[in-house]
């Protein structure tokens, strides 16, 4: 979903935090339906990699954060819940952001786009969450998404 398509929501990344929620322009009581972005914060080691998983959420109807420059994650973590997805070889992906993440009712979930599988996956099994590497399928990373 492309945000500057939708009447009433920001297309910028530093929007406010939350699930965003877009208008219709109709009278809410007359309206059955509302819009509901789930918010996806995505901490990758490399921008580009950033890009690609931000593109991919979007393409789910999800809205991909990412920090700014004055936000650490328990800034946003304080905030809102959020799935978040950790490279696993990003400097906050640490036992004590996963417990952070699952404690304010996130739901962390661990990548890489250059380990192997089965490392990856033995390390989300240590923190007890989901896992995937890179390149994944479409279907696959919308099953990981979905609560």
């Amino acid at each position: 979903m492309f945000p500057n398509n939708i009447r009433g929501t920001s297309t910028s990344l530093a929007s406010p935090l939350g699930p965003q929620v877009a208008d219709s322009g109709q009278d809410p009581k007359s309206s059955c339906w509302l819009v509901v972005l789930v918010n996806v914060l995505i901490l990758a080691r490399e921008e580009v990699v950033a890009a690609l998983l931000g593109l991919m959420v979007e393409l789910r109807g999800m809205q991909p954060r990412f920090l700014t420059e004055n936000e650490s994650v328990v800034d946003i973590l304080d905030r809102d819940r959020e799935i978040v997805l950790i490279d696993c070889d990003h400097p906050a992906c640490q036992a004590e952001t996963i417990d952070l993440i699952k404690k304010n009712g996130g739901e962390p979930v661990l990548f890489s786009p250059f380990r192997f599988q089965a490392e990856v996956t033995n390390l989300a099994r240590r923190y007890g969450v989901k896992s995937f590497t890179l390149p994944i399928d479409a279907e696959s990373f919308d099953r990981l998404l979905k609560p």
